[in-house]
């Protein structure tokens, strides 16, 4: 009878185990985000555009690079949802949860702090007076994916060429931070 016993408290064990090792492996799996970056000559008069591409589960996230006179360049965002028989362009609130105004207040908060340090360095202040800061909607940002599992939400100030190296900001998520927020 022990042995009868022991048997089904290895079997138990071994069950758990196993169970553990799927979940874990189901997570890896779910966070899985694929990104491949081309680039593409226009002309030949004009730079290269940066084209990435990154899927995450049934989306795909594009960013599109194109250069300036001087070579710097500004990117384009879109957000797509793929079915099986069609790609659908969505915003950005589609891809998050009911959560998104707490991943939306996070943002800010993070841009905000960046914007007052920026402000308080003389020599960017002249263009920090530039950027009318305010509160951004989730949707107004290009999201893309950086290494390491992270996700860039881009804004663009408008500030034109004189303020090109402020006229930016990205604020770097890691994804484990994210997951209470994804749909």
């Amino acid at each position: 009878m022990n042995k009868l016993k022991k048997m089904k408290y290895s079997l138990l064990v071994l069950t758990l185990i196993l169970a553990s090792s799927c979940k874990i492996k189901a997570q890896e799996t779910e966070s899985n985000i694929d990104c491949n970056e081309v680039t593409k000559e226009v002309s030949e008069y004009l730079d290269v555009v940066i084209i990435k591409t990154c899927e995450f589960k049934n989306h795909m996230f594009k960013s599109i690079g194109t250069p300036d006179y001087k070579g710097r360049y500004s990117y384009d965002y879109e957000l797509f949802q793929l079915n099986k028989n069609d790609t659908i362009k969505i915003i950005n609130s589609d891809f998050f949860n009911l959560n998104s105004k707490e991943l939306e207040k996070l943002i800010n908060e993070k841009l905000k702090t960046e914007y007052e340090s920026n402000s308080k360095l003389p020599e960017i202040s002249d263009c920090m007076k530039s950027i009318d800061f305010r509160e951004y909607k989730l949707d107004e940002f290009g999201i893309s994916f950086a290494e390491n599992n992270k996700m860039e939400f881009n804004i663009d100030y408008g500030i034109g060429g004189a303020c090109f190296n402020v006229g930016s900001s990205s604020v770097v998520i890691d994804f484990s931070e994210l997951k209470e927020y994804l749909k």
